[in-house]
């Protein structure tokens, strides 16, 4: 088997920062004999989270989870209300908030303060989706900014409904959302206020590795595309690729590429694969998923 590696794979760097900063978490916990925690899952890699588990790093989701200690805050972000919550229950916070998150954040607060309304683009009560969601405004200490959530098209009807047409209105959106849903919805929603604009953007790391993963569509029969499968930059990436023709393998590691797997390689003779990864997804998997392709006849 012909394997082709995307030139671009490893880890994005919001995800090294998170990484950098769990070891600094971990450290600082023995340092003061304290429990360490992750809130939410560190990063959408199960082989990733579980090492760092066995290291120490539990996960949690709200202070009442757990005795107070250090923990991190994940590249997704959390409400700025659980994040005072945590505080208030005596937790040292480690902040590792992607920075494209922290300037949308600050998009909706320039926004709201400009009277402008806001739409945001974003998968339902995914992590981002719900930091967003909690941003909270400056002039008013513990008063959330709304958002007009949107996932999909039936949820315009709602928006176009409680946001008047003469409204200004700027559309925010979820960084990993899928970009062909957002490209729609943002035409449809730009198409329907006047006074319409967009505050920020999809994930340029996201959108740089789709453009490698339309490389290697050119010379291979198939991709397999390696992340967690609750990865939503990963899915999309996927989707990208199928819909320019190639068969998609989703795997999360090397222990995937099965019987089952091969059988099927070789019933739709596919001898040149390619492979691209999602933004959490280490190089050493890559290279073992590599190793697994490369050893099937």
């Amino acid at each position: 088997m012909k394997v082709i590696k995307s030139a671009l794979t490893g880890y994005c760097h919001g995800v090294s920062e998170t990484m950098r900063k769990a070891n600094s978490c971990l450290t600082l916990a023995e340092k003061k004999n304290l429990n360490c925690y992750s809130i939410g899952q560190l990063i959408h890699n199960t082989d990733v989270s579980t090492y760092y588990e066995k290291r120490g790093l539990k996960i949690i989701r709200k202070p009442e989870d757990a005795e107070p200690g250090v923990a991190l805050i994940r590249a997704h972000g959390i409400p700025q209300s659980l994040r005072q919550d945590f505080g208030k229950r005596g937790f040292i916070l480690e902040d590792a908030t992607c920075v494209n998150i922290k300037k949308t954040q600050k998009i909706i607060i320039e926004d709201c303060k400009a009277g402008r309304a806001l739409v945001l683009l974003g998968v339902r009560s995914h992590a981002e989706t719900l930091c967003l969601q909690g941003t909270e405004d400056p002039s008013r200490p513990g008063s959330v900014i709304p958002l007009n959530l949107v996932s999909n098209e039936e949820d315009l009807k709602a928006l176009f409904v409680s946001v008047e047409k003469s409204q200004p209105v700027t559309i925010v959106v979820q960084t990993t959302f899928e970009q062909g849903l957002y490209e729609k919805l943002s035409s449809l929603i730009m198409e329907h206020y006047p006074d319409c604009k967009k505050g920020n953007g999809l994930c340029g790391a996201c959108l740089k590795r789709k453009k490698a993963a339309e490389d290697l569509c050119s010379i291979c029969q198939a991709v397999v595309v390696i992340g967690g499968f609750n990865s939503e930059n990963t899915k999309d990436l996927a989707k990208y690729i199928q819909k320019r023709g190639r068969r998609v393998y989703c795997v999360e590691n090397g222990s995937d590429i099965d019987s089952d797997f091969e059988e099927d390689i070789r019933r739709n003779g596919i001898e040149t694969i390619g492979v691209c990864s999602g933004t959490s997804t280490p190089s050493e998997i890559i290279d073992h998923v590599c190793e697994r392709l490369e050893s099937i006849n």
